[in-house]
């Protein structure tokens, strides 16, 4: 899929069909390609002699080749945006939101001068976001410089890695009540899939510090003075920044929550199995004393009292449930069972 943008006169962005590579005018200042087809690379090739990598090769680069500027002076940032989808759902889950696995997926920004490209696997929401934002232009930025166009993706890249932690912090709180309340985790909460759901929320947290480190690297590329050609451009990148340390430092935060009701969830597991296998080992230790003495009084001897006459199953069995009632009201007692 290729779509292209051009921007107004008050410097918001527009989006224009594209049917061939004759629809590709040189006003255009962003070409975003989502799983592009050779015939749609082959369109950016004829109209601008601009080379695209491949979607492979993207997951493929070394961590030293994803952000550099190559000898025409063109910009090459490759750098990571977390998303959820349902191609990775978990397979039977229902299409709830909160049961969707995160992926990490590998976005290519190529700036020249005049336009920027884009190439990405599949849709991202953050990308959504900043067509929304720059269409309404609501900060009235001019949009006709590409760059503003790099910054405002990082930008919504980083409000889409606030809003999911924002929302693992609300799943956070509820599963704290869910496994801290005593009433509600015994007779209702099951502890093996709160592990699980911890376990995933876990799985998003270091997907996204994956990100915000990812993303604090191409700050600090571009915040070098050869790298975008102009200081008008630092205010912005440092309060980028900024927010990225923030919610690097929130995310450790919500790692050692999880951690702890990792731990708290584990150990009521382990003290239900103790409590189980205490239940068990006691059992035989109530059934012992009956089972003694109806043993003994099967040896069919004479001198046992109560061995003979018409009340001696009545005597032998009180005798038995007497020693099967004492043990229950000891252990009762002591809180054993």
């Amino acid at each position: 899929m290729l779509e292209a943008f051009y921007a107004t006169e008050r410097g918001s962005l527009e989006d224009i069909t594209i049917n061939g590579d004759f629809d590709l005018h040189p006003d255009l200042v962003w070409l975003d390609l989502i799983a592009p087809s050779q015939e749609e690379q082959q369109w950016i090739l004829d109209a601008y002699s601009q080379n695209l990598p491949t979607l492979k090769s993207l997951e493929d680069i070394s961590s030293s080749a994803r952000f550099y500027r190559d000898d025409d002076g063109i910009l090459h940032i490759s750098t990571y945006f977390l998303t959820k989808n349902k191609n990775y759902q978990v397979e039977n889950e229902n299409e709830d939101e909160s049961s969707m696995l995160a992926t990490v997926q590998t976005v290519a920004f190529i700036l020249h001068k005049d336009r920027l490209f884009t190439l990405r696997g599949e849709k991202l929401v953050a990308f959504r976001a900043f067509r929304a934002r720059a269409r309404r232009n609501d900060y009235e930025i001019d949009y006709k410089d590409p760059t503003w166009i790099l910054l405002g993706l990082l930008e919504a890249k980083l409000d889409e890695l606030a809003d999911i932690l924002e929302d693992v912090h609300k799943d956070l709180e509820k599963y704290s009540t869910e496994v801290l309340n005593n009433r509600h985790r015994e007779q209702i909460l099951d502890l093996d899939d709160m592990i699980t759901r911890l376990a995933q929320l876990e799985d998003m947290l270091g997907k996204a510090q994956l990100c915000l480190i990812d993303l604090r690297r191409v700050l600090t590329f571009l915040s070098r003075p050869r790298a975008l050609g102009s200081h008008i451009y630092d205010a912005d990148i440092r309060e980028l920044s900024e927010d990225v340390r923030s919610l690097v430092e929130h995310d450790a935060f919500l790692f050692q929550k999880v951690r702890f009701l990792l731990d708290t969830t584990s150990g009521f597991i382990n003290t239900e199995q103790n409590d189980t296998i205490r239940r068990f080992s006691i059992l035989p230790s109530m059934l012992a004393p009956p089972m003694l003495i109806a043993s003994i009084y099967g040896m069919n001897t004479e001198v046992l009292p109560f061995a003979q006459g018409s009340m001696s199953f009545i005597m032998v069995s009180i005798i038995l449930i007497g020693f099967l009632i004492g043990p229950l009201i000891y252990f009762r007692w002591k809180k054993w069972i």
